[in-house]
């Protein structure tokens, strides 16, 4: 991603042309060809490079799911710029916390733009969950057709990304693809590089995340609210993926502030 501070450019992105300016941020997918130009004399922008954990083989899981668009007009809002200068600063810096920082600010610049994405497929529909048929979901496979993977695996991930807080239930997702258990185990394998069970984990962890940043909860509300009922359980989950406590995370970046 790339915040224009200043100035105006031309950015080649897989042989499509794209002018960006002044409070403008750029979204480039990992492995995209990618030229720029400067228009203006002076050009001044921060870039981050990051990997998302959570992701599809073939495909960019923020892109396909939350909808985050090329270019994102920033406006008047300070916020983002202040995240993607803290990473920056913390990056450029020896504090033996900085990987930390770097990535608490770095999920905040995430949230501002899946946020911001225009009909995000993560926002909630207008129907309760609890009335969502199987048959709904089946029927988005048609926005797939296009895409060299089964797609009866991108509804199962599509719902799991919608809805990480759901208890994980085989047999739902099994009947939602239309395949038994044990092929749903191994076609999700395959076309994530995780289990399912694997990739729930991480989206919650990454919720938990989100809201120890952006919420006071507490840690146990937290927890609950992410689908874990033993506080102590996710915990450790959180330090085995953060490298700290779900504690000393939200201390770091509220020492920071």
């Amino acid at each position: 991603v790339r915040y224009i501070i200043r100035g105006k450019a031309l950015f080649e992105m897989d042989g499509t042309d794209v002018y960006v300016e002044e409070n403008q941020v750029v979204y480039i997918p990992e492995g995209c060809m990618l030229s720029c130009r400067a228009l203006d004399d002076y050009l001044e922008f921060i870039s981050i490079r990051f990997t998302v954990s959570t992701q599809l083989r073939s495909n960019d899981i923020l892109q396909e799911y939350y909808n985050i668009q090329p270019i994102t007009d920033v406006g008047e809002d300070p916020d983002l710029l202040n995240y993607f200068q803290a990473v920056y600063e913390n990056a450029t810096t020896e504090n033996t916390g900085k990987m930390f920082r770097i990535r608490g600010n770095l999920e905040l610049i995430i949230a501002w733009l899946v946020e911001h994405a225009p009909k995000a497929v993560h926002q909630q529909s207008d129907q309760p969950e609890a009335s969502f048929s199987v048959e709904a979901f089946r029927h988005r496979e048609m926005r797939s057709s296009q895409i060299k993977r089964d797609p009866r695996i991108q509804v199962v991930v599509d719902y799991l990304i919608s809805h990480p807080t759901e208890p994980l239930d085989s047999s739902f997702l099994s009947e939602m693809a239309n395949m038994s258990k044990s092929s749903l185990r191994r076609l999700f394998k395959e076309h994530t590089g995780k289990s399912c069970r694997e990739f729930v984990k991480e989206l919650r962890l990454v919720v938990a995340a989100r809201r120890l940043l952006t919420s006071a909860q507490r840690v146990e509300e937290i927890a609950y609210e992410v689908g874990y009922d033993d506080p102590n359980y996710f915990s450790r989950l959180f330090r085995e993926t953060y490298g700290v406590s779900p504690q000393t995370y939200r201390k770091m970046q509220e020492n920071e502030q």
